[in-house]
């Protein structure tokens, strides 16, 4: 479990952001009260399109006007006014008390309606700099309704996409499903999304800690969430033989595909620069999401990518290979991703290069 010194001791004074998602009936309402009502949350901020439909607890409510509802323990919650950066900047402001009220919060969430793409609104924190520099993006949280989910994913791209792009998978009204049933949804999570970390809310209702501070979108500060954001089971991958080629997980759901490839071989920097580009050139707005721990092959500690779509963060480094194992992890997350070509065009990038690339000092 992550311990409170792991979560606080980072450095980053931004304040984090998890982006709250999942149809319409999953139970997002349930949860969202459940966090707020719970002492573990600290002072939260809560953005939602409109009051009425997030159906906050009455009892919670000490003041309300058509912005911003006061909460009894401290946090707060906020109307969208305009487009979502313009409400999140309008709350670093009353922070700072440059307009008013002036408010404290520790930590936001944001809950998107049930039809909502979560695409646009992560790459919101690479493409602006005020954003980024005021606001982290902790995890994108996706609530399954165990139920009636696999209804909505065979008929609505959104239902489908916010599955795909879930950094966390909360699985609720278990209570509801047959073992049978909860194993067949199973099977299309893991068609959709199998790498990402799952829990089993009862009622709505889950640990705080394991929903808020988890650093799952892009783990540049804690090396111990590394395992979790790339879907590495270190006790399962123990006797697991590698053979020094890349292997792969990859299923189709609805047009929705996940490769996955696991590479011992250190990778050239250029020639993987490239074949990431090809994947953008060649899929745009249908690759969802790239991520990779790469052991590049000038560089000492493992190497972190993450990319949205089109755009890419600046790659990052962690201190430890995660299970203590040298090697490349790379999942991709998009619509009608050609897995041979991928695989492919991934062989021809370890070739070697005339020259090699530490994106730490340049061309060798």
């Amino acid at each position: 479990m992550t311990t409170e010194k792991s979560k606080t001791d980072t450095g980053d004074r931004r304040a984090p952001l998890t982006l709250l998602t999942g149809f319409l009936g999953s139970g997002k309402t349930t949860m969202l009260n459940h966090i707020l009502s719970s002492p573990d949350s600290g002072k939260t901020a809560v953005i939602v399109n409109e009051f009425g439909e997030i159906g906050i607890d009455g009892d919670l409510i000490t003041r309300a006007d058509d912005e911003m509802m006061e909460l009894t323990n401290g946090c707060i919650c906020c109307a969208m006014k305009g487009d979502l950066l313009t409400t999140l900047l309008r709350l670093v402001q009353r922070r700072g008390g440059i307009i008013e009220p002036k408010i404290e919060f520790d930590r936001v969430i944001v809950e998107t309606t049930g039809i909502a793409d979560p695409t646009p609104l992560a790459q919101l924190f690479y493409t602006d700099m005020t954003l980024s520099l005021t606001y982290r993006l902790d995890a994108v949280l996706t609530v399954i309704d165990l139920k009636h989910f696999q209804k909505m994913v065979e008929t609505t791209d959104e239902a489908r996409k916010q599955i795909a792009f879930a950094d966390k998978l909360i699985l609720n009204k278990r209570d509801l499903v047959s073992d049978e049933e909860y194993e067949a949804g199973i099977r299309v999570l893991d068609e959709l999304n199998p790498l990402a970390p799952r829990e089993i809310a009862e009622y709505g209702r889950i640990s705080v800690d394991r929903l808020l501070d988890i650093d799952l979108f892009e783990p540049k500060l804690r090396d111990d969430v590394v395992p979790d954001w790339i879907g590495i089971d270190e006790d399962h991958d123990q006797d697991k033989p590698h053979s020094g080629h890349h292997h792969h997980h990859d299923n189709d759901h609805a047009e929705i595909v996940s490769v996955s490839i696991v590479e011992e071989r250190p990778l050239h920097w250029e020639p993987f620069l490239a074949f990431l580009q090809g994947l953008v050139d060649t899929y745009g707005e249908d690759l969802f999401r790239v991520k990779a721990i790469a052991q590049i092959d000038a560089v000492d500690l493992p190497v972190i990518i993450q990319g949205v779509q089109e755009v890419f963060s600046p790659p990052t480094h962690i201190e430890v290979w995660p299970g203590g194992k040298r090697q490349t992890r790379l999942v991709i997350i998009g619509r009608r991703l050609r897995k041979a070509e991928i695989f492919a065009a991934f062989e021809n990038s370890l070739e070697r290069p005339t020259t090699t690339y530490d994106p730490r000092w340049g061309a060798i």
